[in-house]
């Protein structure tokens, strides 16, 4: 539930937290003395100071940062005693709820009827039947190269979860992740698919990166090289792109005005309403967040935000990059896609998506085999 509905985000963190109060104090010292924790410590209190500072912000979704560093202790504890059933139990209702919420996402957009509520929802893109995964289909992006890291690498995990229902709840998940009409979603997913070969076979790894960035080069070819062709949603949308263009400028030059902390962690819509009005920067469009997450995190915490996230997210790759262990085999492309949705949206602040980032995060730290 915590993956799937905003609602319970909270409620599952607030158990995390609990569980965790039980392990041990070694578990502890160890969660300190790791550079990637002190990394995420720096964040999130870089995040706190910078709303204390500007007296602005929002301090309720801090809650969403703070518990993930207590539940890597409870990883450390407890996630070594999950038995191999209930790890396959787990993973059997993450892809079903997945793929559930991807159907009715789907038969909403094209009925313009949601079978969960039983009413009329006209909208023009696939949201799911639980808002939190799939609203821009961000965490189903995630899922869906996760998922197909499983397929190609099945003979490590078969214990696990079942080849059938991987195929299956992937196949309804890439529907849905096109119903989504979301090209940063997509983007992404194809971001993290050569991710899936980086340690079992280099020579796929490249071609599949080097297909990836010229069909990137072709994307932005058309829209925003006035080709004149059209495809699906790659295609010139003007009020989509230079609004996006003009949101990363603004909060790049909010970032220049306050250097040191930023103007307060999620306070970027009002700041960018002042900036865009003195420096008559056009289209007038300022949201609450830039659509950047690499951007907003200079902007709104300053250096100290900025370095700190590029330092836990560059070291948790990193470890990916010059290590291995079998779970790396499907989160390095899921870590990968999470990467690629920065660049376009803020999935830091997505609830379902900080869900299950730090749930690969804890598996670092989790003594598998697989």
């Amino acid at each position: 539930m915590t993956v799937f509905h905003k609602a319970f985000v909270a409620i599952g963190m607030l158990l995390i937290v609990v569980l965790s109060l039980y392990t041990s104090k070694k578990s502890y010292l160890a969660v300190f003395r790791n550079k990637k924790h002190i990394f995420l410590i720096g964040l999130v209190l870089s995040f706190i100071l910078s709303i204390v500072v500007n007296g602005e912000g929002d301090f309720n979704k801090i809650k969403y940062y703070i518990p993930p560093i207590l539940l890597t202790a409870a990883f450390y504890q407890y996630g070594p005693k999950l038995s191999d059933q209930w790890i396959r139990r787990i993973v059997f209702w993450v892809l079903t709820l997945s793929a559930i919420s991807s159907v009715v996402g789907f038969i909403t957009v094209i009925f313009d009827y949601n079978i969960l509520k039983f009413k009329i929802d006209s909208t023009p893109r696939n949201r799911g039947a639980f808002l939190g995964i799939m609203y821009y289909s961000y965490t189903n992006a995630i899922i869906c190269v996760m998922s197909a890291a499983l397929l190609v690498h099945y003979k490590k995990f078969k214990k696990y979860v079942n080849i059938k229902l991987v195929i299956f709840t992937l196949f309804l998940n890439l529907i849905g992740l096109y119903f989504t009409y979301t090209r940063g979603a997509i983007l992404a997913f194809i971001a993290g698919l050569p991710f899936i070969f980086y340690y079992t076979n280099k020579k796929v790894f490249i071609s599949l990166l080097l297909t990836g960035l010229l069909l990137a080069s072709a994307v932005i070819y058309l829209i925003f090289g006035n080709s004149g062709l059209t495809f699906y949603r790659f295609k010139p949308n003007s009020i989509s792109d230079n609004a996006r263009i003009v949101m990363f400028k603004t909060a790049a030059i909010m970032y220049t005005r306050k250097p040191v902390l930023g103007y307060g962690f999620q306070n970027y819509q009002e700041p960018c309403k002042i900036v865009q009005e003195e420096l008559d920067l056009k289209p007038r469009w300022c949201h609450f967040h830039s659509h950047n997450q690499y951007l907003d995190a200079f902007a709104l915490a300053g250096t100290f935000g900025g370095v700190a996230f590029l330092l836990f997210f560059g070291s948790w790759l990193l470890t990916y990059l010059i290590g291995y262990r079998d779970i790396y085999l499907f989160s390095l492309p899921g870590l990968v896609t999470f990467l690629a949705i920065c660049m376009t949206d803020t999935p830091f602040y997505m609830s379902s998506v900080i869900s299950i980032i730090f749930i690969l995060y804890g598996m670092l730290y989790v003594k598998r085999e697989a």
